[in-house]
């Protein structure tokens, strides 16, 4: 029989998740992700709110429950490291990876990324062709600070993580010869269009090539939660629940288009 306290208690956080005056207070990477989360341009100035296609369907999530949702923008690993240690209930954006290096719990995928490769023509002039996947073992690999890379069968000890804090700074390192290439997907850099111009211009010069990552590794997009406490189990459930019921109607590949268009 659970003691008197511990149900009081357990009820308590129950009410705390469902009722109106709920706060959830969640995070994103700093790092621009258009579609699926970046920082609002307005006037073509940078503003601290954050917007994208995982916002609103947490917020279409929240809605629905009443819940008032706060969102900050941190360096990667802090996000989670927060999440991780209950300072914040919630991480957008997360895929298996992350979540396992962290030992948070995740929701169901909310969206499927499609990933690719990218290579600097000018260090590469005859190309640079993966044939397979093991193919990434072999050339100097690069990426984000607070990213793990397993997925792709790289140890992501092996890949140059230094200061990138945005894709200027990690193509510049393909064009000097700093690292061989990096693996993003194909929705975030299309997302760039929105946002970059600079971004844009290096894309479309012709200098950086773009191509599929062989294999086609898919990686899924979650929310996550701590997990260590009832009340992080509870507000995943009802995130899961809100998500199946979303799903039938498509929502998050319409918020996605919307963003796109």
């Amino acid at each position: 029989m659970i003691p008197v306290g511990r149900l009081l208690a357990l009820m308590f956080s129950m009410v705390s998740v469902s009722a109106g005056a709920e706060t959830i207070h969640a995070c994103v990477d700093q790092t621009d992700l258009p579609p699926f989360s970046y920082a609002q341009r307005v006037d073509d100035k940078v503003t601290d709110r954050v917007v994208g296609a995982s916002v609103d369907l947490l917020r279409k999530i929240g809605l629905a429950h009443s819940w008032t949702i706060e969102i900050q923008s941190l360096p990667w690993t802090r996000c989670l490291d927060m999440v991780a240690h209950n300072r914040l209930q919630l991480a957008i954006n997360v895929d298996k990876t992350d979540a396992k290096a962290n030992k948070l719990q995740t929701s169901t995928s909310y969206f499927t990324l499609h990933n690719v490769y990218f290579y600097s023509r000018k260090m590469h002039p005859q190309g640079l062709t993966l044939i397979n996947l093991a193919d990434v073992q072999h050339y100097r690999r690069c990426g984000f600070l607070g990213y793990h890379f397993d997925l792709f069968g790289v140890d992501s000890n092996q890949v140059d993580r230094g200061m990138s804090s945005g894709y200027e700074q990690m193509i510049a390192k393909l064009h000097l010869g700093r690292c061989d290439l990096f693996i993003d997907s194909r929705e975030t850099m299309a997302g760039q269009y929105l946002i970059n111009p600079k971004l844009r211009s290096l894309l479309v010069n012709g200098s950086l090539v773009i191509q599929p990552l062989p294999g086609e590794p898919l990686r899924d997009l979650h929310f996550a939660v701590s997990g260590s406490t009832p009340q992080s189990n509870l507000l995943l459930k009802v995130i899961n629940t809100s998500l199946e019921n979303l799903d039938k109607t498509k929502t998050m590949d319409d918020l996605v288009n919307s963003y796109l268009k």
